[in-house]
């Protein structure tokens, strides 16, 4: 699910000067090299966002959309710089309640690469088997993108060439 044109301009405009302010650090790994910050957004326009998306209207609408009850959101501030990138994988996990996984792009202005790449996947006994990309997202900002977790949704960000790609993404349990 996509949702273009999610906020005004001046409540975008608060929320890229909010994320300018929050502290960032590296976040690298085999799979991915960009830049989060803490789980707990510091930011009080943020944590009013991440509020937002937490109210029952919202859990229940997006929980619509996947037709389950939805009870929390969580939320961190990624950035994107040149080079950095995230690798296919699946925001799956038995251990895990993710229902739903969501971006949506603050800033990306100059921004070369870092497309949202979603796979169709083939599963063999709750593993996958095989994959192929079935759709590639354009960062645009003040876009929102929705899609279920399941062993079978795979995605990658792909490679920022320039400029940066800067979202407020998690997942909706």
């Amino acid at each position: 699910q996509i949702v273009d044109d999610l906020l005004p301009a001046d409540e975008l405009a608060a929320l890229g000067h909010a994320v300018a302010h929050e502290p960032h650090w590296p976040n690298r790994a085999d799979i991915h090299d960009f830049m989060a910050s803490a789980n707990e957004l510091a930011h009080p326009t943020l944590r009013a966002f991440h509020g937002g998306f937490g109210t029952e209207a919202a859990l229940a609408t997006v929980g619509s959309l996947v037709g389950r009850a939805l009870s929390r959101v969580e939320m961190r501030s990624y950035v994107y710089l040149p080079g950095s990138f995230l690798l296919p994988h699946s925001d799956w996990s038995p251990t895990t309640d993710r229902v739903v996984a969501y971006a949506f792009y603050v800033w990306t202005q100059g921004c070369e690469g870092g497309e949202l790449d979603l796979f169709a996947c083939t599963l063999d006994q709750g593993r996958v088997a095989d994959q192929r990309q079935a759709v590639c997202i354009e960062p645009r900002a003040n876009r929102l993108v929705l899609f279920e977790v399941g062993p079978g949704t795979v995605h990658q960000v792909r490679k920022v060439q320039a400029g940066a790609r800067v979202s407020l993404s998690g997942w909706f349990y």
